[in-house]
């Protein structure tokens, strides 16, 4: 059921979105051709005919595409969501949208656990808000801060796929076609991600997606050459002005022999350069290496946000100053 939930809203984005910048934006007004393809006014000044079927275009909007685009953030909440304090309210306690029957709705978990290690918090965000609280405050808490996603197209960079896709079906590729190697997070930190894994030290990539709601979808590559190096990035799947609003820190081995680095994240539709990688030598990696494996930790914070004042609260507040220290450098090359 779950999985047919992200499908209709990959889909419903994939309609909605405009045939020339692959937007979904919330307002705006949405022109059609007279086979009824829609488009947004910004494109539709650029073009002199349909991209779709190359017909002309009339001068009638299309209501019904701009109404279900305004609207599309809450359709989206009440498919994923469905036993969210809004959908109750709007339904007044007659029918649960997830179950279709009567009595009270039992909340679920939204996000799958994951077989690797980690140090996120695994109980799922409490989603049921206070019943007096406004309807917009609501919204505010419960869809945080993604990023503007940039138009166009974007490369999976799993394996060798060749496949570019809009960022709206990225997701439910990675969940089909890579569900090995796809994970998805929900954490009430949204301004700081932490993931470690244990892996074999053997000539191999280790391709990985994250989706972390609040934060975006990213691609972590880490590859062990054939003599025995290391090297690492990760790339966000949007452009590089999105991308810039992050910054990771790959540490390789635990302990004073461990290998950290720090850089922005960058745009996955560039191939990663040299100077941006994460580069631990053959040596290095040997001496970190531990019955033929080696830890291997990622953290992944928001530049420029606002920190709640408590410390107390945020007990991962100092992994945010760490993230941003200037790294030892001695066992790495750019």
């Amino acid at each position: 059921m779950e999985e047919i939930r992200f499908m209709w809203c990959d889909a419903l984005e994939e309609l909605l979105q405009c045939p020339v910048c692959l937007e979904t934006t919330p307002t705006g007004t949405k022109h059609q051709c007279v086979n009824g393809h829609h488009i947004c006014v910004a494109c539709k000044e650029q073009v002199h005919s349909c991209p779709l079927c190359k017909s002309q275009f009339i001068n009638t909007r299309n209501l019904a595409v701009e109404h279900i685009t305004a609207k599309l953030e809450e359709i989206k909440l009440s498919l994923l969501h469905p036993y969210h304090a809004l959908n109750r309210k709007r339904l007044k306690g007659k029918v649960c949208v997830a179950t279709q029957t009567e009595g009270t709705c039992i909340p679920s978990t939204s996000y799958v656990s994951v077989s690797c290690q980690t140090e996120t918090n695994e109980n799922p965000a409490k989603e049921n808000l206070p019943q007096h609280e406004p309807q917009h405050e609501q919204k505010q808490q419960l869809i945080i801060l993604s990023p503007k996603v940039g138009k166009g197209q974007y490369p999976c960079r799993i394996g060798s796929c060749a496949v570019e896709l809009p960022h709206g079906r990225m997701i439910g590729h990675l969940r089909y076609y890579h569900k090995n190697s796809f994970y998805e997070f929900s954490t009430k930190c949204y301004y700081i991600f932490k993931q470690n894994w244990n892996l074999e030290y053997t000539s191999e990539d280790y391709d990985y997606a994250f989706f972390i709601k609040g934060m975006g979808l990213f691609f972590l590559h880490l590859a062990v050459d054939h003599k025995g190096g290391l090297i690492g990035a990760v790339q966000m799947v949007n452009s590089n002005e999105a991308a810039r609003q992050f910054v990771y820190a790959l540490k390789v081995g635990g302990g004073p022999q461990g290998v950290r680095y720090s850089a922005e994240v960058k745009s996955c539709r560039k191939e990663t350069l040299a100077e941006d990688y994460l580069y631990v030598r053959d040596g290095s990696m040997r001496r970190i290496t531990y019955n033929n494996a080696f830890r291997c930790e990622l953290t992944i914070n928001r530049k420029n946000e606002r920190r709640p004042n408590t410390v107390q609260e945020n007990p991962s507040l100092n992994d945010v100053n760490n993230v941003r220290r200037v790294f030892d450098e001695t066992n790495v090359v750019h």
